[in-house]
């Protein structure tokens, strides 16, 4: 398809039911030129159409009457629709004024009330019925939060810097300015405003945080922004035909397509059903609708050459459907000239108003209306204004013709209204999942075993052998200690398979036995590979045997046990003192030196015992 930058449309003014102006005489011209123009319109809750014009603000019913009406003392801006700010009230843009309106309460009005006046001129606004809160642009001054008392909350400025760095307005920053309306997205409590340079900002609704900002100007300086609320923000540029699909939490671009020739003034802005489906109109007729992940849909697939759609589908009372307004013409041509494409339209001949379920493709309904077709007579109170394809669309859509669908209550609009908010997650990885899954199963465990030796090391390192020693010393150390336990291991099997088992070898056998487990505690706390551990809470009370005692006194008791226990002398005490200090601070400095007098406390407590034996002996034989 040729780029298409610029479309211009000329289109006679469509008066009530497609309103031929060749056919009308004078007189009707210009009884036509008093009838009064209405803005934008609002579809409420309450299937009401609110609009204003001149000075006089109206609620119409569906079919047209006029429900009430206020004077203004300022003239309302037509561009502009109204904007339900809750509590029964509604905000319209006057004269750069915003006014608030109270509905009637038992048939009291109530005088509008001034709610905003700058002094300046305002490019737009939007309400937050959830945060209470208003949002107005005001030409090169910025965006405004107000409460709705009136209470001003924050300025946001297209020009902001975090960490020195410069964000937003990077092309010309003295010039920079907030040029659209604030637009509001309620699932993701964000603000969606451009500046000149064709930058989108997203901000947060409690204050003057700039979630992300994304640079739309490659493509175009001009676009319209319609928050999707299923967790996308669709941007539209007229003059390219383009439909973007952005992310609203990181303003990423998922996906971008191409439809027919747009209208630039109106028409341009989508609209989103429950579904998460996105419809546009387009001036070859067809009704552009993208899926959330930008399947396409064209309704009808065979339009007609001579049909355009110019005016913005709307949304049923169901949700589920969209209203479409589609007018013949008499003919059309299109021209392109250089990169610029031209549309011309003669004059048009009828209208097919019809509902339409973008999911489904289905048209559950679909009337052509020609001329002053008395089937779409509506309440009398319509024909003091200037009705076209826009007006007659928003009547249609609040009298809800031909739908099979329930309307949805308040309650439901709320709960549907961020059904589909989760994006879906998209997947980084353009390798095997599986083997990115045992890879960081991998590293999971390499994380693991560097911690345990990180752990080891540290606990290792904090020994009181290593203290100020070489770790040569300390590894000598465990190897004598290991090979001592081996030879007393072989001492202890020698002497238990030799044939002649008197006392003195049991009693040699149970000293290798302590002196075994004297060195397997050595090897477990100081000169192990782990933490010390205090050798007291492993060492076993016995009570000690001395050998050279000069007398024993025995003790028994009430179940024939008896304890004796040797005195010996000076020199024999002393070292039984000895080897009762070597056995608490068994691990000694030096290795050999420790295993020499772990020799010499074996002989002596075997000399100690031999001699404890002969006294017992002797006193038994008194």
């Amino acid at each position: 398809m040729v780029d298409m930058r610029f479309f211009f449309v000329y289109l006679i003014t469509i008066f009530f039911f497609v309103f031929s102006t060749v056919s009308q005489s004078p007189d009707q011209t210009v009884e036509n030129k008093s009838l009064r123009v209405l803005s934008k319109t609002l579809i409420g809750d309450d299937g009401r159409v609110y609009a204003c014009s001149d000075n006089d603000f109206f609620s119409f019913e569906s079919n047209g009457s006029i429900a009430w009406s206020v004077h203004m003392d300022f003239k309302c801006n037509t561009g502009f629709s109204p904007v339900y700010s809750g509590f029964n009230q509604m905000l319209v843009l006057a004269e750069n004024r915003i006014l608030r309106i109270d509905f009637p309460k038992n048939g009291t009005k109530s005088e509008p009330e001034m709610f905003f006046d700058p002094g300046e001129t305002i490019l737009g606004f939007a309400v937050s019925i959830s945060s209470s809160s208003v949002y107005i642009t005001v030409k090169d001054h910025g965006l405004y939060a107000y409460n709705m008392l009136r209470q001003q909350l924050w300025i946001a400025e297209p020009k902001t810097e975090r960490f020195g760095y410069r964000l937003g307005c990077r092309k010309d920053y003295d010039n920079c300015k907030f040029d659209s309306g604030p637009v509001i997205d309620s699932c993701e409590a964000s603000i969606y405003i451009s500046n000149n340079e064709g930058e989108l900002y997203s901000l947060s609704l409690r204050g003057t945080y700039y979630q992300w900002i994304q640079d739309l100007s490659l493509v175009d300086r001009f676009f319209t922004v319609t928050p999707g609320n299923n967790g996308l923000v669709y941007v539209v540029f007229p003059t390219k035909s383009l439909v973007f699909a952005l992310d609203s939490f990181s303003g990423d671009i998922l996906w971008q397509k191409t439809v027919g020739p747009l209208a630039e003034s109106s028409g341009s802005n989508p609209v989103i059903d429950t579904n998460s489906w996105v419809s546009i109109g387009s001036l070859d007729g067809t009704l552009y609708s993208f899926s959330r992940t930008g399947e396409l849909h064209k309704i009808p697939e065979n339009v007609e050459a001579d049909s355009m759609i110019q005016v913005e589908p709307l949304l049923d009372c169901s949700g589920n459907a969209v209203y479409v307004s589609q007018t013949k013409l008499e003919g059309k041509t299109d021209r392109v000239i250089g990169d610029s494409t031209y549309v011309s339209a003669k004059k048009p001949e009828r209208a097919v108003f019809s509902l339409i379920v973008p999911e489904t493709r289905s048209i559950h309904w679909s009337h052509s209306y020609s001329g002053q077709s008395p089937s779409l007579l509506l309440d009398e109170d319509l024909q003091h204004f200037l009705l076209d394809e826009r007006i007659v669309l928003a009547f249609i859509a609040a009298s809800n013709p031909g739908n099979p669908f329930r309307c949805r209550s308040k309650h439901n609009k709320l709960s549907s209204s961020c059904s589909f908010t989760e994006p879906e997650h998209l997947d980084i990885y353009i390798g095997n999942e599986r083997t990115i899954i045992w890879f960081l199963l991998f590293e999971f465990v390499v994380i693991v075993l560097f911690a345990a030796l990180v752990r080891f090391c540290f606990i290792f390192w904090k020994k009181q052998k290593l203290q100020g020693r070489p770790f040569s010393a300390f590894l000598d150390k465990r190897r004598l200690l290991h090979r001592k336990r081996r030879e007393i291991d072989r001492t202890i099997t020698r002497l238990q398979n030799e044939s002649t088992a008197d006392e003195l070898a049991v009693d040699k056998i149970n000293d290798l036995v302590q002196e075994r487990e004297n060195v397997k505690r050595k090897l477990s706390s100081t000169y192990s590979l782990g933490r010390d551990i205090d050798a007291s809470k492993l060492k076993d009370h016995v009570l000690p045997l001395y050998g050279g005692g000069s007398r024993s006194l025995s003790f028994r008791n009430r179940e024939n046990e008896s304890i004796t226990i040797f005195q010996t002398h000076g020199h024999e005490s002393s070292s039984s003192s000895e080897e009762s200090y070597r056995d608490q601070h068994y691990d000694d400095d030096d290795g050999v030196a420790d295993d020499e007098n772990d020799e010499g406390d074996l002989k002596r407590k075997q000399k100690g015992k031999f001699h404890a034996h002969s006294e017992g002996s002797s006193s038994d034989d008194n």
